[in-house]
């Protein structure tokens, strides 16, 4: 025993190796993790727009552990993803999934319809309109029911801009109200806001003046925020303005497009012109101007960006031809445009069919309501793009208004004004349609630049506790836009490589919302990834029948946890809010 002893102490080098040696033990014990589950054999979309490698995934909780080769690996479980694809969870930049996450009903806040084209995060307040207020209420809510999908809150325009101003809104507020809607955009940012939304082209948003915009917009400057708008006009005047109604210049898209690009230059930070679009035939082409500005303002050293939906048609729910002033009494103040609150009073379509009768005899009224109903129309993409979804007369139902033209011998205001006079009485011009009013030119056109991130515009649609229970007449963007990317844009049309499109829906759109640890595949990100065969990847949802789920999307993980495993839902609530960390600088 002396005699190692002595070895020992005289001789330091083996000192050292000895101890080396007994060190590495525990070390190498450490490294024989057993992971909660392995991916093998993926073609990895790191959502960089990089091309694919192949490798293992481990995953442990909420963390991706490892990518690389790890033929040793032991895990829980484990996946062979041979042939298929991984990437990170798809991120909507415009989603209306708010409410639902909010909803009493669990099924609603499953979020199927989405979470099944791969979406694990959505951004709040859309169009500037928060589903709760103040924003730590909303936090508060989404965290104690649970659901499906990540949120990242945002501070609305439209709901400060209401709680200062009230009812009394439809004029520029004063440097007071300014200054105390400041302090709830702060307000908001200090409960973990991201940024903030806004909807210009609705109430009570569009009666503010740039100004307004740019002074809160630079509240959120100190927190690295950012700004997303639903903009003031998308086509040659904003959409709840009529021909018969305008009496003054009225704002196109590319005005609107400016005006997003004036508040980034002013405030200071990174803003979104979203759902971008050149809505209306009188507007189809318009991306290459469109896209020249914003190149102009980016060399300036702005941030723009764009995110843009994968269709040519747009809104929410089926689309009226018939303008509503037209079905109303006489005695109705219609003169705050189409989106007047008097339109929803009760009663207010009571005697509509008796009141466009005796307007469409009257030649000179008739003149106004066929003005008015052309260019609805146009604004929906012409009369041989827009479609009857719905009609008590069922050989109405798929075809275009061209189309029904023609076979009566009359003009398509003519069919327009027949529907409303015949059709349904509890729908407001008898017909649901609805119409392609966004060329596909332009949409590939917005799609290929490096600047532009996916969205849907869509929330949960086709269970109760939604908006659209019933999915009939809903946007097929509810269940397919994601997967409609790829399938259209880079698997059909070849406009953009598969690498490019992931890279629209993660890493892009985590980078403008500032996220640090989503949107990529890398070792210490969360594990929000989504694994799909691309070969069978394919939107199904159509006008016609908006609720069919998409196919070819495998697994789906939220924060570790399937929602989606093997094609099959398994109605686990993961989503977390994501939670902005940190203080305004300075």
């Amino acid at each position: 025993m002396s005699l190692i002893v002595y070895i020992f102490f005289r001789f330091p080098l083996l000192r050292i190796l000895l101890a080396s040696l007994v060190l590495s033990v525990p070390a190498r014990r450490a490294t024989a993790q057993v992971y909660d589950v392995l991916i093998r054999n993926a073609r990895v979309l790191d959502g960089t727009g990089n091309a694919w490698f192949r490798a293992d995934i481990a995953i442990a909780g909420d963390r991706i552990e490892r990518i690389g080769r790890l033929p040793g690996a032991a895990a829980r479980r484990s996946i062979d993803a041979a042939g298929l694809y991984v990437a990170p969870g798809f991120i909507d930049l415009h989603s209306h999934a708010d409410r639902a996450m909010m909803s009493e009903h669990p099924e609603a806040r499953r979020a199927k319809c989405l979470n099944s084209q791969g979406l694990t995060t959505v951004v709040g307040a859309p169009d500037g309109r928060n589903a709760a207020w103040p924003v730590a209420a909303e936090i508060s809510a989404l965290r104690d029911r649970g659901h499906a999908l990540n949120f990242v809150p945002m501070v609305g325009h439209g709901t400060v801009r209401a709680r200062v101003m009230g009812n009394d809104y439809e004029r520029a507020a004063t440097p007071a109200e300014v200054a105390r809607m400041r302090e709830l955009v702060r307000e908001g940012m200090e409960a973990g806001a991201w940024g903030l939304g806004a909807g210009l082209e609705y109430r009570p948003g569009r009666f503010a003046a740039t100004g307004e915009i740019v002074a809160l917009a630079s509240e959120v400057a100190p927190y690295d925020g950012f700004y997303i708008a639903h903009q003031r006009s998308e086509a040659s005047m904003p959409m709840w303005q009529l021909p018969s109604g305008v009496d003054d210049w009225p704002v196109d898209g590319l005005q609107a497009l400016e005006e997003t690009i004036e508040i980034a230059r002013e405030a200071g930070i990174r803003v979104v012109a979203s759902h971008h679009k050149a809505r209306g035939r009188s507007s189809f082409g318009r991306s290459g101007h469109d896209t020249v500005v914003v190149n102009a303002a980016r060399a300036e050293g702005l941030e723009v960006y764009l995110d843009v939906y994968p269709y040519e048609t747009f809104g929410g729910g089926a689309r009226p031809m018939i303008p509503k002033w037209s079905l109303v009494h006489d005695t109705v103040d219609t003169g705050g445009g189409r989106d007047s609150p008097v339109y929803g009073r009760p009663g207010i379509y009571d005697s509509a069919r008796a009141h466009l009768e005796r307007r469409w005899n009257d030649p000179a009224t008739r003149r106004r309501i066929e003005r008015d109903i052309a260019w609805i129309v146009d604004h929906n993409g012409g009369a041989d793009r827009v479609v009857v979804l719905r009609y008590p007369d069922e050989s109405f139902v798929g075809r275009t208004l061209a189309e029904l033209a023609a076979r009566m011998d009359a003009t398509f205001q003519d069919v327009v004004v027949h529907m409303a006079l015949n059709g349904y009485p509890d729908v407001i011009g008898g017909a649901r349609t609805r119409g392609y009013g966004i060329h596909e030119a332009d949409v590939v056109n917005y799609s290929v630049q490096e600047y532009t991130a996916t969205a849907s515009d869509a929330g949960v649609s086709g269970v109760a506790g939604t908006p659209f229970a019933s999915a009939a007449g809903a946007h097929p963007r509810h269940f397919g836009a994601f997967t409609r990317k790829i399938a259209r844009y880079a698997k059909d049309l070849k406009a953009i490589s598969l690498p490019f499109a992931v890279r629209s829906m993660t890493w892009l759109p985590a980078r403008i919302i500032g996220l640090e640890d989503r949107g990529l595949l890398r070792e210490g990100y969360k594990a929000d990834l989504v694994i799909f065969d691309l070969e069978r990847l394919r939107d199904r949802a159509t006008v016609l029948e908006p609720d069919l789920f998409s196919e070819g999307v495998d697994y789906v993980m939220v924060n570790g946890v399937f929602t989606v495993d093997g094609g099959e839902f398994t109605d686990k609530l993961p989503g977390r809010v994501v939670v902005r960390a940190g203080r305004p600088a300075g």
